[in-house]
């Protein structure tokens, strides 16, 4: 029996742990889950008329480049940056066109983190241009 919060299964365990690893462990995005890392920051800004207000689960500011993580729940797990629900690619797209404004000059870059996998999937530029509210 699996008490509240524990995965009896040894099997399904190890899989979760190799999953978030992999997470923790991809390279483009280590620094989004080191202590240096902001969490839970708001952002407002006017991007061509449009009020654009939010949370961001997740932000590293560096010299040449910002990250931007959201934290996405549920078991729907999109395959790929194609796949991504129009409203997350629109959500994210509106962060990305404000930190841009606030770090002119810098590299913004943005992924989504589902959580049901956990699956981390880093949002090209082509793709979130699309959805840029300017």
């Amino acid at each position: 029996l699996a008490r509240q919060g524990q995965i009896a299964d040894a099997a399904t365990r190890a899989a979760m742990i190799e999953q978030v690893i992999a997470v923790l462990d991809d390279s483009r995005w280590q620094d989004a889950f080191t202590a240096d890392a902001l969490a839970e920051v708001p952002v407002a800004a006017t991007i061509g008329g449009t009020v654009i207000t939010g949370v961001i689960d997740r932000l590293v500011i560096a010299a040449d480049r910002v990250q931007i993580i959201d934290y996405k729940t549920g078991r729907f797990q999109p395959a790929n940056a194609e796949s991504v629900p129009i409203s997350h690619v629109r959500q994210m797209a509106a962060y990305v066109a404000a930190l841009r404004q606030f770090y002119p000059g810098r590299r913004v870059e943005a992924a989504l983190l589902y959580s049901h996998g956990p699956h981390l999937i880093a949002l090209p530029d082509a793709l979130l241009d699309r959805y840029n509210p300017a």
